[in-house]
């Protein structure tokens, strides 16, 4: 893997907390694209979760085992807000899907797209 990733650089302490996270990615010549927004009760270790399949390199999020071994891109995590109560979390999240349109997300509740959606649409945004 020679992707760079930023992890919760300025956030890290809160992140180990409940809040909404997003990922993005972002290349040396591009500006960074919202890939999926997610909560959680401890963001610090799902957002680590979601690393691992990330570097598997089987397409989840779009990434494949050839996206993973580019040194130009870097996946960045960052804490959006920190909120304990769940049922406010989970309407923040939703709220900010619709808002912010996560490249990688149906926009139906908080899912994902199909995985060869994911992986063209990753392609494509690397390609533009």
């Amino acid at each position: 893997m020679n992707i760079n990733v930023k992890f919760f650089e300025d956030k890290f302490v809160e992140a180990i907390g409940a809040g909404i996270y997003g990922i993005s990615v972002q290349t040396n010549t591009k500006n960074k694209e919202l890939l999926y927004v997610g909560e959680s009760v401890f963001v610090l270790v799902r957002c680590a979760t979601h690393l691992y399949e990330i570097v598997k390199g089987n397409g989840y999020l779009g990434f494949t085992k050839e996206m993973i071994e580019s040194n130009n891109i870097t996946l960045v995590f960052e804490l959006l807000t920190s909120e304990s109560d769940k049922k406010k979390r989970k309407a923040k999240e939703k709220e900010v899907i619709k808002d912010k349109h996560p490249r990688m997300q149906s926009e139906i509740s908080d899912r994902v797209k199909p995985i060869e959606e994911m992986i063209g649409e990753m392609t494509n945004l690397l390609n533009e």
